[in-house]
């Protein structure tokens, strides 16, 4: 890792304590004004905010599930957001809102829900993807609280005949009239940076898994060009797949923006000589002369070696003379 990464994960940090006061320092959210609304996808995959008209009691009430969360998240650890990182108890992870496309164009749609009105008959009623409830102050400080994958109209989907009470008598009610949802939200959006407990949930319903599938594959296809490996697309369909595989692959993607000659030092005669000169890396080479070939084996204990590799882990201490592998490393004397 170098210096210019380290500083861009400390100010990243930073502008997550401050959107963290920020959220702590609204008043309480049933004085602020509420705009709710509900996210759908159109056929082109573009997320659209439906605006919801709800009651003064309604909206306290959502309010109230909002200050359940706010507090939850205030007296949570936050933890930056990694493809292998996992959120462990009485934690909550971060990112920029800025970091996932999809994640940027739902909340600029949240901003703007009020031009189109949520209509349950509607085909963007079929396709909900999550609610969404903006407090606003008159400063103009937003925090969107987000409910995410709700089967909000599941009424429609279950073969039940309810009746609901009205001016002392029974009434049929239509299951298009009813809008269901738990009483928590998932993520918090505030001051550009956005906060969940669940981060499967998050990943899934903001897009990051398919922008980080198309970012590693890019990186791959970089880093690999003009290297012979017997197993490419297996070692390929890894590293766009499973999560700590990415995060090597983020990991080396940085590695190849920060320094031009990183990339350069990849190549098959450096690597097979490396290799050659350092047996206990463990990675097993086919061929002859120019047909050598590095082989990725899938096993456990051996499907991260080449990726490894490729990141530059293996070290070689100048002081002891010891060889170390290092997955987290920060460039010396670097500014």
């Amino acid at each position: 890792m170098s210096r210019a990464t380290t500083a861009r994960t400390t100010r990243q940090a930073d502008e997550a304590l401050r959107a963290l006061h920020a959220l702590h320092a609204l008043p309480p959210l049933a004085t602020l004004g509420i705009a709710f609304s509900v996210v759908a996808p159109d056929a082109t995959g573009t997320h659209h905010a439906y605006s919801v008209n709800v009651s003064e009691a309604a909206a306290g009430g959502l309010a109230e599930i909002a200050e359940i969360t706010r507090a939850r998240v205030h007296q949570a650890t936050p933890i930056s957001y990694g493809p292998a990182v996992l959120i462990p108890p009485s934690h909550v992870m971060h990112v920029p809102q800025g970091s996932a496309t999809l994640l940027h164009a739902i909340q600029s749609a949240v901003n703007t829900a009020d031009s189109d009105a949520f209509d349950p008959a509607a085909d963007h009623a079929r396709n909900a993807s999550m609610v969404a409830a903006r407090f606003s102050t008159p400063g103009g400080n937003v925090a969107t609280f987000y409910r995410v994958a709700e089967p909000l109209l599941q009424f429609t989907k279950n073969k039940i005949y309810s009746l609901i009470r009205r001016d002392g008598q029974y009434d049929r009610l239509k299951p298009a009239d009813v809008l269901l949802m738990r009483a928590d939200f998932d993520v918090v959006v505030i001051a550009g940076h956005a906060f969940f407990f669940l981060k499967a949930t998050f990943e899934r319903a903001f897009g990051f898994l398919d922008e980080l599938k198309k970012t590693s594959a890019a990186t791959f296809d970089s880093v690999t060009t003009g290297l012979h490996i017997t197993g490419m697309a297996e070692l390929r369909a890894a590293c766009t797949s499973q999560p700590q595989m990415m995060a090597k692959m983020a990991s080396i993607r940085r590695s190849m923006d920060e320094d031009p000659a990183y990339a350069a030092a990849m190549t098959m005669p450096k690597l097979l000589a490396y290799i050659e000169d350092n047996p206990a890396v463990n990675i097993e080479v086919t061929g002859t002369g120019r047909n050598r070939s590095l082989v990725f084996n899938p096993a456990p204990a051996t499907r991260f070696q080449i990726v490894k590799l490729l990141d530059d882990d293996y070290l070689r201490s100048v002081l002891t003379n010891r060889d170390y592998e290092a997955g987290s490393k920060i460039r010396a004397g670097r500014s």
